[in-house]
């Protein structure tokens, strides 16, 4: 091998070695590219995930808030309720309490009426008995003067 041919396979190595460089370069920058790309794809997904994250967290924390007042609004409507139950009650009771005492008052006049009444009937017995005895009393007395006149005319 001659100098000249040394250096020109020298020459076609090197030239191959900077073609493989370009090659290498152009695979890097088309690498670097492809990359950048994907980590723009990756950021945009990671962004839209944090997104849609961040709106369903939002819409949790509503549907939270949502419940919890609908939880507390059922909780004073059944105090409103209790509470109306126990007035009603307490009103029922007020009135059933009321109908006892009327009650109890209308038996006592009742009561006293027919207590009036039986006195008023035992006074009238009474009396009658006193005026058929007093009567059976005359009555004996005449038959006993009859009978006395009756004995004495014999």
């Amino acid at each position: 091998m001659s100098s000249t041919q040394s250096a020109t396979a020298s020459r076609e190595t090197i030239l191959d070695y900077e073609a493989e460089v370009r090659d290498l370069k152009a695979t890097i920058g088309a690498l670097r590219d492809a990359l950048e790309q994907e980590q723009s794809v990756s950021a945009r997904r990671v962004s839209q995930a944090l997104l849609a994250t961040d709106s369903e967290i939002a819409q949790l924390k509503h549907t939270a808030i949502a419940l919890r007042e609908t939880l507390e609004q059922t909780g004073r409507q059944r105090e409103q309720a209790v509470q109306a139950a126990v007035l009603a009650a307490s009103q029922e009771i007020t009135s059933l309490k009321a109908a006892v005492v009327e009650l109890r008052d209308q038996m006592e006049l009742m009561r006293q009426d027919k207590e009036v009444a039986v006195q008023a009937v035992v006074l009238r017995t009474h009396n009658e008995i006193v005026q058929l005895k007093e009567i059976a009393a005359a009555l004996r007395s005449r038959l006993d003067d009859r009978r006395a006149g009756a004995t004495e005319k014999t």
